[in-house]
């Protein structure tokens, strides 16, 4: 098989296996992932061609290529008015971002915009820790 290998620290949009696409960052070697930010309770997961992986890059080049760079401000103003921290989190604000980029074209208010966003972003980070949990149980048995 193939390795893959992304730049580490970058973000990748890639099938969360369950008929959807998710935002993880690419770990320190290139070729594995993580899809929280907490050590503690996930490990990295290798990136696997059947993810079908798309680089997004980091926030930055991503708002560039979306022409979303006059958001971001916005964007992190919610996430702190909401009492999350996205600059302790930055998988967070990228998926966050990268909701909005799907949502962007719609006529709805972009503070509706901003929350239906973040919504988004957090159900990925805790479909990853129920994924987990899960592989945790079944190693444990």
């Amino acid at each position: 098989m193939k390795t893959l290998k992304f730049q580490p620290g970058t973000f990748l949009e890639m099938d969360d296996l369950a008929g959807g696409r998710k935002v993880v960052v690419v770990g320190r070697d290139g070729s594995t992932y993580w899809d929280m930010l907490d050590a503690e309770r996930v490990t990295p997961v290798v990136i696997h061609p059947s993810q079908h992986a798309v680089a997004l890059g980091s926030l930055a080049e991503f708002a560039r290529a979306r022409g979303l760079q006059d958001k971001i401000e916005g964007l992190m103003l919610f996430l702190r008015e909401q009492d999350l921290n996205p600059e302790g989190d930055p998988l967070l604000a990228m998926r966050t971002l990268w909701e909005f980029s799907l949502r962007s074209d719609s006529a709805t208010p972009e503070a509706d915009l901003f929350a239906a966003a973040c919504r988004a972003a957090q159900a990925q980070g805790a479909g990853a820790l129920r994924i987990h949990a899960r592989a945790e149980q079944y190693c444990a048995q």
